[in-house]
């Protein structure tokens, strides 16, 4: 493997929304290090997203209706609602590339604190659980290693029976175990990477007994220990060894990954290096015995 589909359009970070820009940062380092090849989605239609969310908040999202448009915490704009909609046509092209080939990236964020009814957490619409939405003949399973536990998945776990969403955060945001959920709270700083170590290593167990057709990796950075919102406190090398780790366990499973980005609450730049250490992360798995590309910042 030479390169790896990144989905990403400009569509993604428009000026007027400073949060994003991360997202343009870390397109730019692919393009730099040759990590990916980068592929512009079609924005998701808003008929792909019916039953997905109730129909008043999906309204009221489109049309700027508040106080539910903005439920998110990130005030409404139709910049907001149009770089959302290219980001979820990115996640069910990606979806359909990693069927097809084995692995794929959607350069993306704000997904998985979504609920039903609502937007929640700087996550508009649940682009994670949409994918399950989607292809309901298709067995997902989510890996979700953000500092803040996928609240939204879970619930969606419980409404979708193709959904299986496992979360391993040191910050719980209302994220507990439950039907087809599984929660693993951690403290590296305290208990060390180990510990870790250890969680990944159940939860891999439990999606091979799943069996999915498809595993989503939510490979968020706001984990690692400069983030002001850091609970767990991995290091760069720990977060590297944890996406090396997913994407090993993926590959020798013969399960195919879509994988994304999370929260990171750094200065954009430090954000997007973690972004693109987990690109590497993934080139390096797919070439065993290769020298693993040097971490950024280097």
């Amino acid at each position: 493997m030479s390169e790896i589909a990144v989905f990403f359009a400009p569509e993604y970070c428009p000026p007027s929304h400073p949060a994003l820009q991360r997202l343009g940062l870390a397109a730019q380092l692919v393009v730099r290090r040759k990590l990916g090849h980068l592929r512009a989605p079609r924005p998701l239609e808003y008929e792909r997203l019916r039953g997905l969310h109730c129909d008043r908040y999906l309204e009221a999202f489109f049309a700027g209706d508040e106080p539910l448009a903005s439920s998110q915490g990130v005030p409404w704009s139709a910049a907001l609602r149009d770089a959302t909609l290219c980001m979820l046509g990115g996640q069910l092209e990606g979806a359909q590339h990693a069927l097809d080939t084995g692995i794929a990236m959607n350069l993306a964020r704000g997904f998985h604190h979504a609920v039903y009814e609502r937007g929640s957490g700087f996550c508009a619409l649940n682009g994670i659980a949409l994918v399950a939405h989607a292809m309901p003949g298709k067995r997902i399973a989510v890996l979700d290693c953000d500092e803040h536990g996928g609240n939204g998945t879970a619930e969606y776990a419980a409404r979708l029976e193709n959904l299986y969403a496992l979360s391993i955060f040191g910050t719980r945001f209302g994220c507990y175990s439950g039907l087809r959920s599984y929660t693993f709270p951690v403290r590296v700083r305290e208990n060390g990477f180990g510990q870790y170590l250890n969680a990944l290593q159940e939860s891999v167990e439990i999606i091979a007994k799943v069996k999915p057709d498809l595993l989503i990796y939510q490979a968020g950075v706001d984990c690692h220990d400069g983030d002001p919102k850091s609970q767990v406190g991995l290091s760069t090398r720990d977060v590297f060894q944890r996406d090396l780790f997913v994407f090993k366990a993926a590959r020798a499973l013969g399960i195919p990954i879509l994988f994304l980005v999370g929260g990171g609450y750094q200065r954009a730049w430090r954000v997007a290096q973690l972004n693109a250490n987990t690109l590497a992360a993934a080139l390096a798995a797919a070439r065993p015995g290769a020298a693993p590309p040097p971490l950024l910042p280097e």
